[in-house]
């Protein structure tokens, strides 16, 4: 049980190496709320507000989840927290704002895994000494780029390769792609760009074996993405449309699709995420977050996952991270860590900070 003594807010921006291309952007660097509760005893969990500087992705952004948080710490402030999990219910009367509350939810999963003297992996049940199996993926280029891009990611070692077409170009890719690779674990993140009109397109992807399809339609549209997985034989993964443990629930009931990808950002923390494995085959998505959000997303993933987790090692990011040592890929997977965050960084990279 603990008592909250502090809450700061510490804004952030971390310069990407490269421009990141989004599917209305390129972005050249990340704006990210960085959270820090303190107990009463000193004890101190960090947790991040990963929502993008626009609403293109979910409604939340980052002046969002900074005009909310003072009021959801007032609902956490006041009384003794059990578990992680009090948080979750006691922010449930405040509308939305899932990014807002992962923040939070995420910064107490660290603090009562520090106070039991445990990795935050063993605290959520996972094993802290595995290896995490990594997917790989690639964004749209030319027949040729692509399939070479394929195959140094199965050089490489990734065991789920994620392909981002559009209608015009997905069949000559995958032709060319599939006679070079015929067994290559393959799936198609389709970004909810495609329409009712487009079904027939879909249908034609069978015969080419993918894992999944991601979010073919939009968010809202669940009796359209029931309908399409009601004709197709390749399951119908949910990414924008599940932000809580009862869309992952209507997912199942109304059949709109077979498989979760639960970014621990986006359903409202590591509590809602552990609830949410259990309704349905799933993996782990990230945010083009800093490495506080990403050490909380590989702890998740250090309990048994029905596919490889979508993680790109902070190293291969940004200029400066928030971490004390960066995560690297090795052969396709990473070996779990926690490294602690760097003070120094966070005081050079902060350009705002508020006391709540």
């Amino acid at each position: 049980m603990i008592m909250l003594r502090s809450a700061e807010l510490f804004l952030v921006r971390l310069r990407f190496k490269q421009p990141m291309k989004t599917a209305l952007s390129a972005m050249t660097e990340r704006e990210t709320t960085i959270l820090r509760l303190t107990d009463t005893e000193g004890f101190v969990g960090y947790g991040e507000g990963a929502a993008f500087s626009t609403p293109w992705y979910t409604p939340e952004t980052q002046d969002s989840i900074r005009s909310i948080s003072p009021h959801l710490y007032a609902l956490l402030k006041d009384a003794p927290i059990v578990r992680p999990a009090d948080a979750t219910e006691r922010l449930a009367p405040v509308r939305g704002n899932q990014m807002a509350k992962a923040m939070f939810d995420g910064a107490l999963h660290e603090l009562f895994a520090l106070r039991n003297n445990m990795t935050l992996a063993e605290s959520l049940g996972g094993n802290p000494d595995c290896v995490i199996a990594c997917g790989k993926a690639i964004g749209r280029m030319s027949i040729e780029r692509t399939t070479e891009a394929v195959a140094a990611a199965l050089e490489d070692g990734f065991t789920r390769i994620k392909l981002k077409l559009g209608k015009e170009d997905a069949l000559p890719v995958l032709e060319s792609v599939r006679t070079s690779f015929p067994d290559a674990p393959l799936m198609f993140d389709a970004n909810g760009n495609f329409r009712e009109s487009d079904i027939p397109f879909l249908l034609s992807l069978d015969p080419y074996r993918l894992q999944m399809i991601e979010q073919p339609f939009d968010r809202d549209d669940w009796m359209l993405s029931a309908h399409l997985a009601s004709r197709i034989e390749t399951p119908i993964c949910l990414d924008e449309s599940i932000e809580t443990p009862g869309d992952a629930l209507l997912m199942t009931r109304l059949r709109a699709g077979s498989i979760l990808n639960i970014k621990p950002a986006r359903v409202g923390g590591l509590s809602n995420a552990l609830a949410m494995r259990k309704l349905a085959p799933s993996w782990l998505g990230g945010m083009f977050d800093s490495g506080i959000g990403r050490r909380q997303t590989l702890a998740l993933a250090t309990l048994s996952s029905d596919y490889p987790i979508d993680f790109a090692g902070t190293d291969a990011y940004f200029e400066l991270d928030l971490l004390e040592a960066p995560y690297t890929l090795t052969g396709g997977s990473i070996r779990y860590s926690s490294p602690s965050v760097s003070e120094e960084a966070l005081r050079f990279l902060t350009y705002e900070y508020n006391m709540l």
